[in-house]
């Protein structure tokens, strides 16, 4: 059901020397990209009155009190008008005219490892280690009118040991003093990332306390390919989920809300490169495809705070087994924003 080669393979040396500073080079590019949009024509995104915004999240299954499988995951999003001059903007997709168009810019990282990281050697049946990184661009175009929104990203980046989670993993239990995570030796080879992915959503009940939106979605790549669809829950005290992404800075807008989310999710998967390895790579050992969960489903209840232009979110996230010799996995996330 898994393959194995030889870690010492030729061809997957020469590779991974190829590519190991993949990471740098991908934060040195966010970097890059975020102080020339800004540096680009401020009194042209002072014309612009929709909202900006930051956001930081952190993801981690230490909330769920395990250490497996999506173990950490960290966002740092730039949603500003200047992001609609980078080039990569122009493979997005928008709504009609009317719509208001959010273009972001993101910086994302995820860490992932089998289900025990007590054992020195190879787990199999078991997912193997590996980290993602990536840059993204995205767009969320909105038309409230319609009560749509419509979301669509470019990721560019790397899968493997460039992600470099090996060494924050390691850190983070040194520094907590807890057990040396063992056998990051077997992660997956350094891959490319280039995936697409883009979400309809449509709201279906509207009223002041309670709305409901569905949606279907697509990725598509070297990363995951998949396909799904799913529901979104809003309850509380809140202003309508298509009027902007979360915060307003117009002051009509309700100054302080909190509400709870619940939303769920069915995909139909056709690759997983986390899991399987990358399209280019030569793995040592990796999930091999008849052990591939077709169908998975996924969960998230949370709560969001909000005071004016600030919100913070706490979720927690549960998945179904991603493969048969698997099993099912919780983590939760908190979530910052600032709207300016």
């Amino acid at each position: 059901m898994m393959r194995v080669l030889n870690p010492k393979h030729s061809g997957h040396r020469i590779y991974k020397q190829r590519i190991l500073t993949l990471r740098t080079k991908l934060l040195l590019s966010f970097i890059f990209f975020s102080s020339v949009f800004l540096a680009q024509t401020d009194s042209l995104a002072l014309k612009i009155k929709q909202e900006s915004y930051f956001k930081f999240n952190y993801e981690n299954d230490f909330f769920s009190q395990t250490d497996r499988y999506y173990t950490q995951g960290i966002l740092v999003s730039f949603i500003h008008p200047i992001v609609k001059y980078s080039p990569f903007s122009r493979t997005l997709l928008k709504l009609n005219k009317n719509a208001v168009n959010y273009y972001g810019i993101h910086a994302q990282q995820d860490c992932f490892t089998p289900k025990s990281i007590r054992i020195d050697t190879i787990m199999f049946g078991e997912r193997p280690y590996t980290g993602t990184v990536f840059i993204s661009h995205s767009l969320n175009s909105l038309s409230k009118e319609k009560r749509l929104l419509l979301q669509t990203q470019l990721d560019l980046g790397g899968i493997g040991r460039c992600a470099r989670c090996e060494d924050e993993q390691k850190a983070i239990h040194k520094a907590l003093l807890n057990i040396r995570p063992l056998s990051w030796e077997y992660q997956l080879a350094n891959d490319y990332v280039i995936n697409y992915r883009t979400k309809l959503e449509k709201g279906i009940i509207y009223k002041k306390n309670f709305e409901l939106m569905a949606n279907a979605n697509f990725r598509l790549g070297t990363l995951y390919t998949d396909l799904g669809t799913g529901l979104n829950v809003r309850i509380g005290f809140f202003d309508p989920y298509f009027n902007n992404l979360g915060l307003s800075k117009d002051p009509a807008s309700r100054k302080f809300k909190i509400y709870g989310i619940i939303k769920a999710n069915a995909k139909l998967v056709g690759y997983n490169a986390t899991l399987q390895g990358g399209i280019f790579s030569k793995d040592i050992y990796v999930i091999d495809a008849n052990n591939v969960e077709r169908f998975v489903f996924d969960g998230t209840a949370a709560i969001v705070v909000a005071y004016k232009r600030f919100s913070l979110t706490y979720s927690r996230t549960y998945i179904t087994q991603e493969y048969h010799t698997g099993v099912d996995h919780g983590w939760g996330g908190i979530f910052l924003a600032v709207a300016f």
